[in-house]
């Protein structure tokens, strides 16, 4: 990173890219440690009538956000939804995004594969045939179908059903668009150290909170529970290298060790919020 910390950010929407010098824009990109798709949400201020207009459910959104001479892609994904509303003498833009929209949403598959194929060549097929960017692709058991296998329905559902029912695997689609499937006891990216010299930010949650009992949380299983307890809240300064499932190690006067990120948040603005919050847990 960067020695002064200086922010810099770029953001493309369809044909055009603008940088934090040339455009006001906020952004806000949560991750999670899931198969859900993740939604970010940007703000951009007085964009030009013609550009408002531009602007079509499924162009490309792309976030590249850090430092002066170290900035790295945050989010990459389409168009969801969009509105154009005047605030006193300023136009906002407001854009949500989703990562893999078309691919991950729409797509059909009706398929039939040959007696004892193995899960891997089968999922690999899957994603072959969609396109969908393959990041890490590690099964923790590569199940053999004797009778073979037909796979028909929504692309989510059929890759679900075989890597995470079938495989014991973990299946999440990062901010910046590739697949993991791995075993969900291991991370994807292992070794940063956030420590207060690579941006830790001072915690803040040292006080112990009573959580408030509801109708949701006394339907969580004893292990759910457990685990949200031993989950630790940490932010730093924005970075661009953290995401969901990496293994990072912290250092600081409260907290020492191992954690897996389970999920976080990169958000940022010219001259407000730049950073990075995340929730791990012990590994």
């Amino acid at each position: 990173m960067s020695q002064f910390w200086i922010r810099a950010a770029t953001l493309q929407i369809g044909a055009n890219k603008y940088s934090m010098d040339g455009l006001t824009f906020t952004f806000e990109v949560p991750f999670e440690d899931s198969d859900e798709l993740c939604t970010a949400t940007v703000q951009a201020y007085n964009l030009s009538a013609n550009t408002r207009n531009g602007i079509k459910k499924g162009h490309v959104v792309i976030i590249n956000a850090g430092y002066e001479d170290d900035m790295g892609a945050i989010f990459v994904g389409k168009v969801a939804a969009l509105s154009h509303k005047k605030e006193s003498t300023d136009w906002v833009t407001k854009i949500t995004a989703t990562v893999a929209l078309d691919e991950w949403l729409s797509a059909q598959v009706n398929k039939t594969y040959k007696k004892s194929i193995k899960a891997k060549d089968l999922v690999t097929d899957l994603l072959n045939i969609f396109g969908l960017e393959i990041g890490t692709f590690e099964l923790a058991i590569n199940k053999e179908y004797p009778r073979g296998r037909v796979c028909k329905g929504k692309l989510k559902d059929v890759l679900k059903e075989i890597v995470v029912s079938d495989c014991k695997s973990r299946m999440l689609i990062r901010p910046t668009g590739q697949i993991i499937i791995n075993d969900p006891t291991k991370g994807v990216n292992m070794g940063y150290l956030l420590s207060p010299s690579t941006g830790l930010l001072r915690s803040t949650d040292e006080v112990e909170v009573i959580p408030l009992e509801t109708d949701l949380t006394t339907k969580k299983t004893s292990d759910e529970k457990s685990e949200e307890e031993n989950l630790k809240t940490r932010a730093s300064l924005l970075n661009y290298h953290l995401g969901p499932a990496d293994i990072i190690k912290i250092q600081s006067e409260t907290l020492n060790g191992r954690f897996m990120v389970v999920r976080g948040k990169h958000i940022g603005s010219q001259s407000g919020d730049w950073k990075t919050e995340i929730e791990v847990k012990p590994v």
